[in-house]
């Protein structure tokens, strides 16, 4: 029984194939995309001061490397929609500004951005290059390492000698500019550069009370952050053309 199905499933692929095998060709062969993979640096700005238990501390994120890779389809001669994902690590860096001298703990951290854009280019191009400008929404995960997870609730955060902390996801939106150089009539040379804008990552630990306001005295471990932050990448890679040109 079990042959005589598989027999009759490839039987009616082999005619759906036959019969629908030439349009699938010619849809494949009108479809235009352009696939990419980019690469380069990331500067994460969201650096903050808190007081924990009548201590200052002072937060910020180092600079790091970002892989971008993903693909688009044109919508006119103008417009491009673009969907993307973006990973690297912006590590977080916790300072006590009242010890000297001011060395600051690493606690790793991840960054992770799915994004859909809309990449718009000039109606004209010189020596060959094309600008563009593009503006998109995105979903950003600030995920910290297993290390410093472990950290945290080995040795603390703060004024505190124990904390849980744990990713955040946050929604977000992306605007930026950027270049295009044609190389061949497939291969094109991008430069581009982005401003990821998402609330501030918080890692799970209590808001409290920013500077300025009244000394929280608490056992509890706290992170003020407010504003937003933003992540700003800028790369360089190549773009595959795929299709008829």
């Amino acid at each position: 029984m079990v042959k005589k199905m598989v027999q009759g499933l490839m039987v009616l692929a082999a005619i759906l194939w036959c019969s629908g095998g030439a349009h699938a060709r010619d849809l494949l062969q009108n479809m235009q995309m352009d696939l990419f993979v980019l690469g380069g640096g990331s500067t994460l700005v969201d650096a903050t001061y808190f007081d924990s238990a009548g201590r200052l501390y002072h937060t910020r994120f180092e600079p790091n490397y970002k892989i971008t890779f993903g693909g688009s389809m044109p919508y006119g001669k103008l417009l491009k929609i673009e969907t993307a994902f973006t990973f690297g690590p912006n590590n977080l860096v916790l300072t006590n500004t009242n010890l000297f001298p001011h060395v600051g703990i690493v606690y790793p951290v991840r960054d992770y951005i799915g994004s859909i854009s809309a990449v718009v280019h000039a109606p004209f191009s010189r020596y060959p290059c094309r600008p563009y400008a593009e503006g998109g929404i995105e979903y950003d995960r600030f995920s910290p390492t297993p290390a410093a997870v472990a950290y945290a609730a080995n040795y603390g955060w703060a004024s505190v000698s124990s904390a849980i902390i744990n990713h955040n996801d946050k929604f977000g939106m992306n605007i930026g500019v950027g270049l295009d150089r044609k190389l061949t009539k497939r291969l094109t040379f991008r430069i581009d550069m982005r401003d990821h804008i998402t609330s501030p990552p918080a890692f799970g630990l209590a808001h409290g009370v920013p500077v300025g306001g009244t000394t929280l005295s608490t056992t509890s471990a706290i992170f003020p952050v407010k504003g937003h932050a933003n992540d700003m990448v800028y790369t360089a890679g190549i773009i595959y053309h795929l299709g008829k040109l």
